[in-house]
C-alpha cells in the first residue's frame, strides 16, 4: 500500500518490526535498512541501535524517528536535486570527502563512503538551489534583530587564561609535580614567554596552555578561587585542584555586559541568513514529505525487487 509517510505515527512494536529488516520504497526508488542504520550511528554518538534499545529504550524511539526524519529528508532532497538537472561530479565528491575527514579520506575511504558522500554532495547542491533566491539581512534589519535581542548578545564576566598543569593523584605524583612545577615558575620569573614554559612542562601541551575565555562555573572551584582573584599579567602560586597541581596566568579581562554590535555584527548578519534559508527548507521538505509515497518493504522482498535501485 502507498501512502504518505505518518511521521511521528509509529508504535513501539512497528519500530521493532521496522529495525529488525525493513527497507523502503520512495516515491519508486528502493532504500536498504542499512542507510536508516548509519544515519542512527551518526546521530547518536556512534552507538548502534541495539546499544541504545537497551541502555536507553525512551531515547531509542526518539533518535529512531530521529534519523528515519534526516534519511528521508535527504533522500527526497537528493532526489529532487536529480529532477532539476543537478549534477555533481567523483571531482566534487573528492574534494567534499577530503574536507570532512582530511586527505587520509583519499586513501581510506571505500565505495560505500564514496556513495555516501556523493548523495551528500547532492543534497547540499539541492539546497544551495532551493535557497539561491533568498535575500541576506540589510544593515537596518541586522540593527533591529541586535536592538530586540539584546539578552541573547549579553555575556558574563570572562577572563582570558592560561596554566600550566601537573596531573597528580598520589603523594609521590604530588611531589613530583611540586618539583617540575617550581622549575617552570623560576623560568617564567626569569622572563621566559608563558606560552614556551607551558608547551615544555605542562601535562596538556598545546596552544601554549591556552584556556581561551573562560566564566564563572566552566572550571573546578579551585581553580576559579584562585584564578579569578588574579591581576592582569600576574602569574599566581603554585595551587592545588582536584586535577593536580597548576600555574595560572589572566591575560585580559572583560565585564558582563552586551556586546558590541560592531563586534558582531557579521556574524550576526549570517546567523540571520542561514536562519532564514533554513526556514525556506524546512517548508519546502514539509511539503515534499507530505507528498512522498512511501512503503515499507520486507527485506526479502527488497533483496528481490528486479530492476530496482537500492541505495
Amino acid at each position: 500500500m502507498l501512502c504518505p509517510f505518518p511521521f511521528g505515527q509509529h508504535t513501539a512494536k512497528q519500530y521493532e518490526k521496522y529495525t529488525v529488516g525493513m527497507a523502503v520504497r520512495v516515491n519508486g526508488e528502493i532504500i536498504s535498512d542499512e542507510r536508516f542504520h548509519r544515519e542512527f550511528v551518526e546521530i547518536s554518538g556512534g552507538r548502534t541501535p541495539q546499544q541504545v534499545q537497551e541502555q536507553a529504550p525512551m531515547e531509542y524511539h526518539r533518535l529512531l524517528q530521529t534519523a528515519e526524519r534526516n534519511t528521508l529528508r535527504a533522500i527526497l532532497l537528493h532526489q529532487l536535486a536529480v529532477s532539476e538537472g543537478i549534477t555533481a561530479t567523483d571531482e566534487e565528491a573528492g574534494e567534499e570527502r577530503r574536507s570532512t575527514w582530511g586527505s587520509a579520506a583519499n586513501q581510506s575511504c571505500g565505495i560505500g563512503i564514496t556513495t555516501d558522500m556523493m548523495s551528500r554532495l547532492m543534497v547540499k547542491k539541492a539546497e544551495q538551489y532551493l535557497t539561491r533566491h533568498v535575500q541576506r539581512p540589510d544593515r537596518r534589519e541586522v540593527e533591529s534583530v541586535y536592538r530586540n535581542n539584546s539578552a541573547a548578545f549579553t555575556l558574563p564576566e570572562r577572563w582570558l587564561v592560561s596554566q600550566i598543569v601537573q596531573i597528580a593523584e598520589t603523594e609521590t605524583e604530588r611531589a613530583k609535580a611540586m618539583d617540575v612545577l617550581t622549575q617552570a615558575e623560576s623560568e617564567l620569573k626569569r622572563g621566559k614567554s608563558f606560552a614556551a614554559v607551558a608547551d615544555r612542562y605542562s601535562d596538556c601541551k598545546g596552544n601554549g596552555g591556552s584556556l581561551g575565555w573562560v566564566s564563572r562555573g566552566m572550571m573546578v572551584p579551585e581553580f576559579e578561587a584562585k584564578v579569578f582573584t588574579l591581576e592582569r599579567r600576574k602569574l599566581s602560586d603554585i595551587f592545588e585542584s582536584t586535577f593536580g597541581l597548576h600555574l595560572a596566568m589572566v591575560h585580559d579581562w572583560k565585564p558582563a555586559g552586551v556586546q558590541p554590535l560592531d563586534e558582531i555584527r557579521p556574524d550576526l548578519a549570517r546567523h540571520i541568513f542561514e536562519e532564514r534559508k533554513q526556514v525556506l527548507l524546512n517548508q519546502i521538505t514539509e511539503d515534499l514529505m507530505r507528498r512522498a509515497e512511501i512503503e515499507m518493504l520486507p527485506e526479502p522482498e527488497r533483496s528481490i525487487a528486479a530492476g530496482e535501485k537500492v541505495q
